[in-house]
């Protein structure tokens, strides 16, 4: 059949195209097609082929043309066994996406073929190093979507182990050692909960107390220190502020122009108070014996105090002087609130400094936390407590969704995990912060028939990863006949929880330098080796691992879990002590403590950063 004009005219450029590639230095035959739709109508030219002749020793970077847009092979030089031919064939939409993913590209059949018997001695085919494969997207991902290139396995696609996306170029590429596969670039959405339930389940998250004003107040005495702690004392330690609920008085002081008044109102205790009272101070709950009186008899705290911070404001507090500070509008984006010095403000309560417990939790930190601490025998039992002063930071709560599908591991010791069944361990890990954490009258992990008279029992049964030890169970007893009941009720509040939990998306990327990033990129899946534990589509991983300059102890002595890294720019400081204050010293440490990772120059670590910034 005799091929149309137009059809004549885009062969005749697609075979000048490669022509220009020869000249450049690249071994490329004629390109060929086969029938198929015009140029305009069909962009992803199905039907055309990419036929080029490579070379063992050189390798080569092989472009397509014109008719079929958008598709690249790179080939290293000495990473072909034998001389080779790269065919390249566009062809018709096949296989089924997953409600997860859009395709975002056409589809490619990409195959090396032994070419005579080669330069490089006898045998099969084989690829010492990976190619990479770049497509070009129809159109951008649009956050929370991640670019990807999938691969054809029978009917479904199926996303390759490591994939990066080029702004710039709006093109994905990735790194194979397949020498014949049928490829496409899809957006994969990042899984997020929706429903009514997010809303209920945010509110718990922000003021749900679970009854541990009990401990936080009756026995630590945190009310007498809030209702004498100024403002701007607040501000230092880390406390954020719902500008939504700031009373319009204090509206009014500090966005006026009485400049002493701004400055007492930020020295003044009774403006704690009332911010308290309004519900301003994000994790914060007073409990007053006086409904008209702002003064707390009790205080409790709820999993927004670390977890949420505020946006900044701008204020004029002296005259022609901005300061910016957290009063604005709660960041439900999963980035803990890392200015939070919970220890600092816990080593003011009147019963800690009685305890001579100051200097201990003084040295936690901004942004950490020891989950085993405030064990208090003669008064409030902790049963997790292990004689070891161990503070972590808080995690960040994104793409629980995704995680669960890879097996991830919650806490930072990786207790809780999804069993494929209940699939509740963000609610039983959250039952167990109110009951042994926050020192809520709980009930976590007891069967009834464990308990004197079978009264109490836990909520959820505790997805555990291990079987918890026999003493933990004994001192689970004890605390529960010691306080008998439950107060981390009705279940459907924690299961609310977890749906928001569930609902949040690792922020977009922010900025990075894109060419060095790709150069971290093939590192992180090639000879840096970071992917043999950031293995998943989040970059986590089976196996408790020690690599902190001080190697976890007490309750963390079996080693810690492989943290996801999507949004990790978002998370400073790093590892579970906070020991790393960047990303730099996070590559560091992994460098020097070995973890698999040769020795890299300075220059690559560099490019490792870049990478994990782009995630």
């Amino acid at each position: 059949m005799k091929p149309s004009p137009e059809q004549s005219l885009r062969n005749a450029s697609v075979r000048f195209f490669f022509t220009g590639l020869a000249i450049l230095g690249l071994v490329v035959s004629n390109p060929v097609t086969a029938g198929g739709k015009g140029a305009n109508d069909n962009p992803a030219g199905v039907g055309l082929v990419l036929e080029a002749d490579v070379s063992a020793e050189n390798g080569g970077e092989f472009r397509s043309g014109p008719g079929m847009p958008g598709v690249s092979v790179t080939i290293p030089a000495g990473a072909l066994s034998r001389d080779s031919t790269l065919t390249v064939r566009a062809i018709g939409a096949k296989g089924e996406l997953s409600p997860t993913q859009t395709a975002a590209s056409g589809s490619f059949r990409i195959s090396l073929k032994s070419r005579g018997k080669g330069k490089r001695g006898k045998g099969k085919l084989a690829l010492s190093a990976p190619l990479k494969i770049a497509l070009a997207v129809d159109t951008p991902p649009l956050h929370p979507q991640v670019a990807e290139i999938a691969t054809l396995e029978e009917d479904s696609w199926v996303r390759q182990p490591a994939s990066f996306y080029r702004p710039s170029q709006s093109t994905v590429v990735t790194l194979t050692t397949e020498l014949r596969a049928t490829y496409r670039a899809i957006h994969r959405e990042l899984q997020i909960a929706s429903g009514d339930a997010v809303a209920r389940g945010r509110d718990v998250f922000m003021y749900e107390t679970f009854g541990n004003e009990d401990f936080f107040g009756d026995v630590l005495g945190l009310h007498t220190l809030l209702n004498g702690v100024p403002p701007a004392a607040a501000v230092g330690l880390g406390v954020q502020v719902d500008i939504n609920r700031v009373p319009q008085s204090i509206v009014d002081v500090l966005t006026g122009d009485n400049f002493a008044a701004k400055q007492a109102a930020l020295q003044d205790p009774s403006v704690t108070r009332a911010l308290i009272k309004s519900g301003a101070v994000i994790g914060v709950v007073g409990r007053y014996d006086d409904p008209a009186s702002n003064v707390m008899t009790s205080a409790a705290i709820t999993c927004s105090l670390c977890h949420v911070a505020a946006s900044t404001t701008e204020f004029e507090l002296a005259p022609g002087q901005m300061t910016a500070l957290p009063v604005g509008q709660p960041q439900f984006d999963g980035v803990p609130n890392n200015a939070l010095d919970a220890g600092a403000i816990l080593a003011l309560t009147p019963t800690a400094q009685a305890l001579g417990l100051s200097n201990l939790l003084n040295g936690w930190g901004s942004g950490r936390f020891d989950v085993r601490a405030l064990d208090l025998p003669n008064v409030d039992r902790n049963p997790l407590e292990d004689g070891v002063d161990n503070p972590t930071t808080y995690p960040p709560i994104w793409n629980f969704v995704d995680l669960a599908e890879q097996g991830y591991r919650i806490g930072w010791d990786g207790l809780f995990v999804d069993n494929g069944a209940d699939n509740n361990a963000l609610a039983s890990i959250s039952e167990a912060v109110y009951d042994l954490v926050f020192h809520g009258n709980g009930a976590f992990g007891i069967p009834p028939f464990a308990v004197k008279g079978g009264v109490g029992g836990g909520t959820f049964p505790p997805e555990l990863s291990i079987v918890p030890p026999q003493e933990l169970v004994d001192a689970l007893i004890v605390s529960e006949m010691e306080k008998p009941g439950n107060d981390v009720l009705p279940p459907a509040k924690l299961l609310d929880m977890q749906t928001f939990m569930r609902s949040i998306a690792s922020p977009a990327p922010g900025d990075f330098d894109e060419t060095l990033a790709e150069v971290g990129f093939e590192l992180f899946h090639g000879a840096a080796n970071c992917a043999s534990c950031h293995l998943s589509a989040e970059f986590t991983g089976p196996g408790l691992h020690s690599i902190t300059a001080t190697p976890p102890a007490g309750g963390l002595a079996a080693g810690i879990k492989v943290p996801g890294l999507r949004g990790i720019s978002r998370t400073a400081p790093y590892f579970h002590d906070g020991s790393a204050a960047d990303l730099a010293a996070a590559v560091d440490r992994l460098v020097e403590r070995g973890m698999g990772i040769p020795n890299l120059t300075s220059e690559e670590r560099s490019a490792l950063i870049e990478y994990l910034k782009s995630l």
